[in-house]
């Protein structure tokens, strides 16, 4: 799904986001794959999402992630409550995924704090492990 640019900056402008903006993620972490960049791995696309997000772009209504794209939830807080198991917080930039043609979305099923589920139109991007 192909996003209009000018709503997508008229979006982040709106939610206070930019492409500096830095987004968290708790991962396990045999789902990172390291580079050759010391404290940067890829993360792959959850190709079966199932967070509820609001179809800002399109029609607005309520929908499964799957159906805007392959991609992951990412939180605005790197909260420790969500460190478990050993998994490892990873910190994107979100420019990272808007340059490869990524969108944002709400996530409606998240109420403790704002999530965002990012497209990954690459299958990967690259994050730092913090």
């Amino acid at each position: 799904m192909s996003v209009d640019a000018s709503k997508m900056t008229a979006f982040l402008r709106s939610n206070q986001l930019s492409t500096d903006t830095r987004l968290y993620r708790y991962s396990d972490p045999k789902h990172l794959v390291p580079t050759t960049e010391p404290g940067v791995v890829e993360i792959s696309a959850n190709a079966d999402p199932s967070e509820a997000v609001v179809d800002v772009y399109g029609g607005g209504n309520v929908t499964l992630a799957l159906h805007v794209g392959a991609g992951l939830a990412f939180a605005e807080s790197a909260d420790n409550s969500w460190r478990a198991d050993g998994r490892t917080c990873i910190e994107l930039r979100l420019g990272d995924v808007l340059d490869q043609g990524g969108a944002i979305y709400p996530v409606e099923s998240v109420i403790v704090e704002r999530v965002w589920y990012v497209t990954l139109p690459a299958g990967k991007v690259r994050v730092r492990a913090i």
